[in-house]
């Protein structure tokens, strides 16, 4: 087995490791929210905040799809450069970002988006770390990559398209993965409506 299969077995494990954190994470704030309110009592603020929420999870979520229709199967195998990857070296994780402080905003709280980027910023640098690492020694072309592609924020002006074949069922899979997040919306809408009619205590405030 070469490198670069050993590191698609760490990637598919540390796949697995990230979506079961993502769902920790949730769940851990659906908890909150089922002891605590977390409505500001504003008229303007709370549906703000849902509104903004929504937004930027329906662009996490259609961001990752983006960059999984290039990548799907096949990440670690060969370098991507077109499509999202020609905007940031690591698109998937900065759209990622962009739907979890959604996600922590559809609940009308602005602590639970920040709980997630204090958490993101504490996880995903090691990680994108070690994948740095791994592209530079097994494809040489990227150092040449690395000095033209911002590594985490989007250079909307180097855009860049082509055509990249993927596995259909590799994609259906990560679809599946990466979409089960947007769940978490209608529940936390569920809990709202259950603290209305009384049905869930309040025991204290979410900021």
């Amino acid at each position: 087995m070469n490198s670069i299969e050993v590191m698609g077995n760490l990637q598919a494990t540390r796949t697995k490791t990230r979506l079961m954190v993502s769902r920790f994470f949730g769940l851990s704030i659906l908890i909150l929210l089922v002891f605590g309110s977390a409505e500001t009592g504003s008229l303007f603020l709370d549906p703000a905040l849902f509104f903004l929420g929504v937004l930027l999870a329906v662009v996490g979520f259609c961001g990752r799809l983006w960059c999984l229709s290039y990548i799907a199967g096949r990440k670690k195998r060969i370098l991507v450069t077109v499509g999202p990857y020609s905007i940031c070296r690591h698109p998937l994780y900065f759209f990622s970002l962009v739907g979890g402080i959604g996600l922590g905003l559809c609940t009308e709280t602005v602590s639970a988006a920040v709980l997630f980027l204090l958490a993101f910023a504490v996880y995903y640098p090691h990680i994108i770390q070690t994948e740095e690492k791994f592209l530079s020694v097994n494809f040489p072309e990227y150092e040449e990559y690395k000095r033209r592609v911002p590594l985490f924020f989007p250079s909307w002006s180097n855009f860049s398209d082509g055509n990249v074949m993927v596995n259909a069922g590799d994609l259906r899979s990560e679809i599946v993965a990466a979409g089960g997040f947007l769940l978490f919306i209608g529940v936390f809408e569920l809990v709202e409506f259950l603290h209305h009619v009384r049905v869930l205590p309040n025991y204290f405030i979410i900021p």
